[in-house]
C-alpha cells in the first residue's frame, strides 16, 4: 500500500513543483493521478477533493500547510503565501552614545528648568527631548547657544 498525504499537502507539493497558482481542481486530479491523496469513494473524486482544499482555505482549518486564494487570468487559484508576502523591512535598531558637552551655567540652568518643567527623571532626558523636538520648545537664545556649543566639538 502506498502512503498517501492530506489534499492539503498535496496541494502545496503540487504548488511548490510548478512555481505558479493553480486552481484547485487541477491541484486535485494531479494529486488523484499522482496517487498522493487516498482513494476517494465519493461519485465525483476531484469535485470533492477541490471542495475540501478550498474549504480549508477559506475557513483556515486544516490549512496546514497555509495555502492562500489569488486572482489571476484565469479566475481564482490557490497559491502558497510567501509568493505573496512583502518582505518586511528589518526593524531599526536606535543606537546611543555617550558624549560629553560643556554648557554654560546659563544653558545647564535652562535645561534644568525644562526639566523640571515637564516632571522628567533626569537632566539626560531633558537633553535628549529638546533634540529630538529640535530645540524647538525653548527660546532662541538657548537654541543659538546650544548650536554654538555643538559646533566646537
Amino acid at each position: 500500500m502506498e502512503k498517501t498525504i492530506t489534499i492539503q499537502q498535496a496541494a502545496a507539493e503540487l504548488l511548490a513543483e510548478h512555481r505558479k497558482p493553480l486552481k484547485s481542481k487541477e491541484l486535485a486530479r494531479m494529486a488523484q493521478e499522482r496517487k498522493l491523496v487516498a482513494p476517494s469513494m465519493a461519485k465525483d473524486p476531484i469535485q470533492s477533493l477541490s471542495q475540501v482544499l478550498e474549504r480549508n482555505i477559506r475557513l483556515d482549518k486544516g490549512n496546514k500547510p497555509r495555502l492562500i486564494f489569488v486572482e489571476t487570468e484565469q479566475g481564482r487559484a490557490i497559491a502558497i503565501p510567501a509568493w505573496y508576502e512583502e518582505k518586511k523591512p528589518e526593524p531599526k535598531v536606535e543606537k546611543s552614545e555617550n558624549i560629553a558637552i560643556g554648557l554654560s551655567e546659563d544653558i545647564l540652568n535652562k535645561v534644568k528648568l525644562y526639566q523640571t518643567s515637564f516632571n522628567l527623571p533626569n537632566m539626560e532626558e531633558a537633553i535628549i527631548q529638546l533634540v529630538k523636538k529640535g530645540l524647538g520648545a525653548t527660546s532662541q537664545e538657548l537654541i543659538d547657544r546650544l548650536k554654538t556649543e555643538l559646533e566646537g566639538l
